[in-house]
């Protein structure tokens, strides 16, 4: 009876925050830019960031799948800033934004598939 009575005296506060579509999606992003930009990853495994390449370079970038860096987590962040675009009130602003961003992320993917690929070949080959 106390549940139902709890119920019943809350759900006019409760549901319409529990109803509310921008909340949901506010947190569905949150969690897919978490658990897809390997934020997770990291925080778990406690990877370094960079490391040093043994030749005074640094590499950003591990091979193979099962390993990363920070700095490949900061690359997948970067995408997101992609989202402030449509916040952008003046619409030729706005248009200019779409085309950079639209070609910042061909270039980043583009960029990104060419990393993949050769982390792929060092799986393959062990060099």
């Amino acid at each position: 009876m106390g549940v139902v009575t709890l119920f019943s005296v809350l759900s006019p506060y409760v549901l319409p925050v529990v109803r509310n579509r921008n909340l949901w999606a506010a947190f569905s992003l949150i969690a897919v830019l978490l658990f897809t930009s390997g934020h997770m990853f990291n925080h778990i495994r406690k990877v370094p960031y960079v490391v040093g390449d043994g030749r005074g370079g640094i590499n950003y970038f591990a091979g193979g799948f099962s390993n990363q860096f920070g700095m490949e987590t900061q690359i997948v962040a970067a995408i997101s800033l992609a989202m402030k675009v449509p916040r952008i009130a003046d619409n030729k602003s706005q248009q200019v934004a779409v085309v950079i961003w639209g070609a910042v992320l061909l270039g980043t993917y583009s960029f990104l598939l060419s990393v993949f690929r050769a982390k792929n070949d060092y799986e393959e080959t062990g060099l």
